[in-house]
This record gives C-alpha cells, sequence and structure tokens, in this order.
C-alpha cells in the first residue's frame, strides 16, 4: 500500500490490537463483522496488519473503502485505489462502485465521475452511488439526469432521489418522486425519509400527516419526528410522539435526551438519562455528548465528573464530539484545569474546542490565558469564527486590554467576517471601561449596523461612571429614537440618564428624565433571585449506582 499503513495508524489513535491479530481468524469475516458494528477504526486496524503480512483478498477492499468513507480518511481512500490500480482489482464492479462511493462520500464528486466513466462494468448499485454522491454534493441537476438515464431503478434509487431533493431543501421535489413510488415499491425507509424530510425542512404538520399514513414505523421515523418538533420549540407534542411508543431504542432516548438539552431543559434531560439506564439501555456517545451540554448550562460539575467516569469506564470512545463535551462542560463549570488539560491531549483541535476553552477562560476572569488561547488558534490554521472574536473581545473588554481588543476586532477582516451588534457592542464596552468616550461615541455613530439598547447602554453606563455629560448629550438624540423604535418597556437608559446628571448636579435635567419616564407610564421590573435547593443529593442521581464487590 502507497503510504497507507502508517497512514492508518495515525488516523486511528486510540485503537489497539488486542484480540484481533489472532493468525487464526478470518480476517476478512473480522473486518465484515466490524463494519457491521460499526467499528470502522478497527477494521482499517485489521486490514493494515494483514497487509503487512503480506495477505491480499480483493473481496475485503470494498469493505475497507467502506470504512473509509465512514470516516471521511480520503488520503487512505486514495491509497487503497492506487494499490486497486496496481493489482488491476479497480476492474471489479463491486471494487469500482466502493471506490466512487467513496470519492462521493469524501466530497470528491469530480473523482468519483472518473472512476464511474472508467468502469468497464457497471450495476444499478453502482449508478445509485453515483446519483447520491452527486445529490450529497448539491448538484441535484446532475442527479437528475443520471435518474432519467437509468435502465433499471430499485426502490434505492427512488429513496436516494427523495432523500437528496430533501436533504438539498427542495421539499416540493421530494414529494413529487415519493407520490411517483408505486405503493406496492414503496417500504418503510420510503416513507420515512420523506416524513424526515419534512420535518428536516421544519414542515410538522405535513410531517405528521404523512407520519399517521404510515401503515408501519421504523425507529428512524419516530426519531425523526421527535427531533422535528424539539427544533420547531414544540416540547409538549415532541414528547407525545416519544410517549406513544411502545419499544424505545438508544436512537429515540438520544433524540428526546438532545432535544431537552437543546431547548434548555437540562434538568427534564438529565431524568430522561436516568431512566433509559433504568430501562437497560446502555449510552453511546451521542448520548453522553448531550448529557454533557446539559451538565455544562446546569454548571453541575460533580455529575459532569460522573459522566466522565462513566464515559472511562464504560469504554465509550473518546471521538471529536466526546472530547470537545467535556472541554466545554469542564470549562462552563469553572473547573478549569481540567478543560485544559483534556484540551491539551486532544489530537484533533477544531474550532469548537478552541471557542470551549477561550470562552471558559474569558467568562471566568481569566482574561490572559484567554487571548493567548486565541493567539494559539490563530497560529494554529484553525479559523476563527464569530463566537471566537466574541468570547475574546469580551475578555479584553473585562481586563482592560484596549488596544489587543482593537487590533484583535481588526482580525475579522483578514478571516471574512462581518461584525454584528454585540461585537460591536464589546468594542464600546471595551472603550468605555477605558474612559476613552469620544472614540465610543464615534464608533456608535459610523457602525454599519444600527445601535440597539444594549450598546447604547454600555456607553451611557460608562458615561455615568466617568461622569461625562459631554458625551451624554451627544448620545441622547440616538437613547430617544432607540427607545421609542423598541416595544421593549426597559427603561433603564432614562435612569442612566437621570443619575448621570444628578451627580453633575444638573437638577433640571435629572428631573427632566425622571418626568419622561413616568409619563410613559413604566414600572420597575421586579427582580428575583433562583436559588437551587439539593444540588448534592440531586447531582449523585444522575448515574446508576455502582454495585460493590465483596
Amino acid at each position: 500500500m502507497i503510504g497507507g499503513n502508517q497512514l492508518v495508524y495515525q488516523s486511528c489513535g486510540f485503537c489497539s490490537l488486542n484480540n484481533i491479530t489472532n493468525p487464526l481468524t478470518n480476517w476478512s469475516y473480522s473486518i465484515k463483522n466490524s463494519i457491521a458494528q460499526q467499528k470502522f477504526k478497527e477494521a482499517l486496524l485489521i486490514y493494515t496488519h494483514n497487509r503487512i503480512n503480506g495477505s491480499s483478498v480483493m473481496g475485503v477492499v470494498p469493505l475497507v473503502l467502506k470504512a473509509c468513507a465512514a470516516l471521511s480518511l480520503l488520503s487512505l481512500g486514495k491509497a487503497l485505489h492506487a494499490e486497486s490500480v496496481k493489482s488491476r482489482f479497480d476492474y471489479n464492479v463491486m471494487v469500482g462502485t466502493a471506490l466512487l462511493d467513496m470519492y462521493g462520500k469524501c466530497g470528491e464528486i469530480s473523482s468519483a465521475r472518473k472512476v464511474f466513466d472508467y468502469m468497464p462494468e457497471r450495476n444499478v448499485i453502482t449508478w445509485n452511488a453515483m446519483v447520491g454522491g452527486y445529490m450529497k454534493s448539491g448538484d441535484v441537476k446532475t442527479a437528475f439526469l443520471l435518474f432519467e438515464n437509468m435502465s433499471e431503478k430499485t426502490i434505492v434509487t427512488w429513496n436516494e432521489m427523495i432523500y437528496g431533493y430533501a436533504r438539498n431543501g427542495d421539499i416540493v421535489m421530494a414529494r413529487r418522486f415519493f407520490d411517483r413510488v408505486k405503493d406496492e415499491l414503496r417500504n418503510v425507509v420510503t416513507w420515512s425519509v420523506m416524513v424526515d424530510g419534512y420535518a428536516s425542512n421544519g414542515d410538522m404538520d405535513a410531517a405528521k400527516e404523512l407520519f399517521e399514513m404510515m401503515p408501519r414505523r421504523n425507529f428512524y421515523v419516530w426519531s425523526s419526528m421527535i427531533s422535528g418538533y424539539f427544533k420547531k420549540g414544540d416540547v409538549k407534542s415532541a414528547k407525545g410522539i416519544f410517549d406513544r411508543m411502545t419499544t424505545k431504542s438508544l436512537v429515540n432516548w438520544n433524540s428526546l435526551i438532545c432535544g431537552y438539552t437543546q431547548n434548555g431543559l437540562c434538568e427534564e434531560a438529565l431524568e430522561a438519562f436516568i431512566k433509559m439506564q433504568d430501562e437497560g439501555l446502555e449510552p453511546d456517545e451521542v448520548t453522553v455528548v448531550s448529557v454533557l451540554s446539559a451538565c455544562a448550562q446546569l454548571a453541575v460539575l460533580e455529575v459532569g465528573k460522573d459522566v466522565h467516569e462513566m464515559i472511562i469506564r464504560k469504554g465509550i470512545e473518546l471521538n471529536q464530539y466526546v472530547l470537545n463535551g467535556l472541554v466545554d462542560m469542564y470549562a462552563k463549570c469553572g473547573d478549569l484545569r481540567n478543560a485544559k488539560l483534556i484540551f491539551e491531549g486532544m489530537k484533533v483541535k477544531n474550532a469548537a474546542a478552541w471557542n470551549s476553552l477561550i470562552s471558559g477562560f474569558a467568562n471566568h476572569g481569566h482574561c490572559a490565558e484567554a487571548i493567548y488561547f486565541f493567539e494559539r488558534m490563530d497560529s494554529s490554521g484553525v479559523k476563527p469564527n464569530d463566537i471566537t472574536f466574541l468570547s475574546v473581545l469580551s475578555a479584553c473588554a473585562h481586563a482592560g486590554f484596549v488596544e489587543e481588543g482593537l487590533e484583535i476586532f481588526s482580525r475579522m477582516e483578514k478571516y471574512a467576517l462581518t461584525p454584528s451588534i454585540k461585537h460591536y457592542g464589546c468594542l464600546v464596552d471595551l472603550l468605555g471601561r477605558a474612559g476613552r468616550l469620544k472614540e465610543a461615541c464615534d464608533l456608535i455613530k459610523g457602525m454599519p449596523v444600527t445601535p440597539n439598547k444594549t450598546v447604547l447602554g454600555a456607553l451611557l453606563g460608562a458615561c455615568w461612571v466617568h461622569s461625562d455629560t459631554d458625551v451624554v448629550e451627544k448620545l441622547l438624540k440616538e437613547v430617544r429614537k432607540s427607545n421609542c423604535s423598541s416595544d421593549s418597556r426597559d427603561d433603564a437608559h432614562y435612569v442612566i440618564l437621570s443619575n448621570i446628571y444628578a451627580a453633575a448636579e444638573r437638577w433640571e435635567k435629572a428631573e427632566r428624565m425622571r418626568f419622561a419616564l413616568s409619563n410613559k407610564r413604566s414600572q420597575k421590573t421586579p427582580g428575583c433571585s433562583v436559588v437551587m435547593l439539593d444540588r448534592p443529593e440531586t447531582s449523585m442521581q444522575v448515574l446508576p449506582e455502582k454495585t460493590s464487590k465483596t
């Protein structure tokens, strides 16, 4: 293999060859079995180990290419392609089909088409893979032309077209293809793909209508309905669908837990997690990512640590999403030491991981560290996004790093990022805290977006701190305009203005602000406090009790 063996070991990271190198084992069967269990990295290690020993079986190549496609290992897929050409395996229809499918799923649609055109023999599976590749790349026109030229079409072909159109947002064409499928040909996948198409595009009325018409349902379509309702914020309907199920799979529980978490119902998510385990289901990577997010939002560090311990104990794969979830949980809970420890141990650090760590340091007052990790991110080749800049600008504002903040703000142009009102708000806050009120005022006037109450309020607050009535006079018109154009009943700006004038002993204007406020018949929003009761006891109930061995 051209560079392939070393690449597998690098890509598979924490996989081990333990228990998979027995010479008495049929290695091709072992690969097939690993792929059936979605243990793609293990399958690649089995293949690599036996290739080193000189073994070569053509029937194994399509299986290994499937693993490459699942893991998006394009470089390894290309190495296998080169080996197939050298061994003349590429003439085989199964190998050729697996090659173009791998290229299509890895986003190399032009390479997939070259393989397709080069193949001396094609079957309906080959055509289906090519159609699916074009749909995945967003080229629905070419996919349609291929579909029309197919001499034989199976239900898989029709399902690919329905799914492809729905995935690309053309739900009308998806439904047209669904309606063209003969009743006797439609299977549960056809129905499920169409229902999921409606749900994914936010049309839950159409999804429910079709869902109720289904002759039979699989776990996948139930989850599509649950997730669809949660995305619309309709928690009651999502839970209603879940409760209708007589038998619930892990996929269904994951949809429920994830939906609760995404809608901010984190305590309900943790309760569902407990119940799921009580019913005998073991969590997987998807489950723990949602649970870690719930722990992060609730800032329940002890529960998060219990989940981390469970991940290790149960041998749940520490993939990118799980590691990101751990970093985010520890960072949001204030355990920055463990957040940094996990982050530094990650072989691949994506933008989400960097953002979690940077925002964690910024939110907990470690502003210098936030800027340090931003600089590391900037030089690492990972592109910062809107969230990154928002976190680091907030850190600069709180730490008083004015010049650093201005310089970092200027870098947004380098990454073709357009500053939002929130970014400008951070910059106004940064300048205001430093007493550079005229610059902050000029920034507001020159902003390409309309300043909102938050931005104006930040500057007014700074004017109050620095007792600057000159800037207040210039901003008064903007504040009035902002309040008049808003439906909000928050009149904090009038109170701040009154206090500023009072501090400057300009009593007439102070009284005028109070009078304007009373004329609006505004009422002070009552304050409230939230007290979390029984936190220690609650946190200990998230994981099942361990059975002690005597």
